[in-house]
């Protein structure tokens, strides 16, 4: 990866034979077509074609790779509705943080890109849904929608809210099996066949080998093929999650209450927040912040911010206790 033009897999320019056969494919996939116009039809057969002519869709920070099922569907809706004038997908998400060379902050994450990260490069993304998705150095990364991802190879962390949504859960599939959380913050790391999930909060479903597993907070449960899941405990604060913490989302400090922050910096440390009495968290709530915590850890802007304030706190069994002097 020695320069932009290296992070490009080009592969919406073969020759025309191949676009043919591709087009063609998607066709067939997408199914009896006999009330569409033929004018119609031919009209997108056309853009469509145009379109795969085009050898830069995307930002030199990614690969593109579009799935012949995905192409297929987004071709089927526009015959369907009698559109003939291109396709748009919609971005499922845009980059927040990025570290390195990656990708620039504000850019859009659609179905079909693959997330490549080099060495000391890494990735935040958050998703329309709300979720927060981070991206490891060396990692490769398919997005198959806004909540399914292909993990190549490399580790990925999600955090998809401290509440539990329905619709709001992710699924990350290995070539050794799949992990579907139920309102968490967790990681998936996959490498040499060997795919590793550590959960900090909430729960994880797995599967693969013909075996299904729930990893609960602090499990660290791996897939091995033709073997057991092996399940080790692993701390939810500290070093194992140093590299999730400095990707996350700067939280914007002015005027917000003291609460709000105390919330964002607590999950953030994967620490449990708690108060030394209702009085306090109503306090806390009243109490509006200025400045910024650029720069700062979670632990460090804790410390910043409660220096200016009546309030102290003190780190008790993985609870982040709340008390004023």
């Amino acid at each position: 990866m020695n320069n932009d033009q290296d992070k490009i897999t080009d592969r919406s320019d073969p020759a025309d034979d191949a676009r043919d056969e591709t087009l063609s494919a998607l066709l067939r996939l997408a199914g009896p077509s006999d009330e569409i116009p033929d004018e119609i039809r031919d009209r997108v057969y056309a853009n469509a074609r145009a379109e795969l002519r085009q050898p830069g869709r995307l930002s030199q920070s990614w690969r593109w790779a579009l799935p012949l099922a995905t192409a297929a569907s987004i071709l089927m809706v526009v015959l369907l509705n009698g559109a003939g004038d291109g396709v748009t997908v919609r971005p499922v998400g845009s980059v927040v943080l990025a570290k390195g060379t990656a990708a620039d902050p504000g850019q859009e994450i659609r179905i079909g890109d693959t997330l490549d990260t080099g060495p000391n490069e890494g990735l935040s993304i958050e998703l329309s849904n709300g979720i927060s998705l981070r991206v490891d150095e060396e990692t490769v990364l398919m997005v198959e929608s806004v909540k399914e991802f292909n993990l190549i190879a490399g580790r990925v962390y999600v955090d998809t809210g401290d509440r539990i949504y329905p619709t709001r859960n992710v699924t990350v599939r290995t070539a050794s099996g799949k992990a579907t959380d139920i309102g968490t913050q967790f990681s998936v790391q996959f490498e040499r066949a060997d795919m590793s999930v550590a959960v900090r909060e909430g729960r994880v479903d797995l599967s693969g080998s013909g075996e299904l597993y729930t990893a609960n907070r602090g499990d660290l449960a791996t897939l091995r093929p033709g073997t057991a899941v092996l399940v080790e405990t692993v701390p939810v604060t500290g070093s194992t999650w140093d590299w999730a913490v400095s990707l996350a989302p700067e939280f914007e400090l002015e005027n917000r209450s003291l609460l709000e922050f105390l919330k964002w910096a607590a999950r953030e440390a994967g620490l449990e927040l708690a108060f030394e009495s209702n009085v306090v968290m109503t306090d806390s709530m009243k109490a509006i912040m200025h400045g910024s915590i650029e720069g700062l850890s979670p632990l460090q802007a804790i410390e910043s911010v409660l220096a200016t304030t009546p309030f102290q706190h003190s780190i008790e069994d993985d609870r982040l206790v709340i008390s004023k002097h």
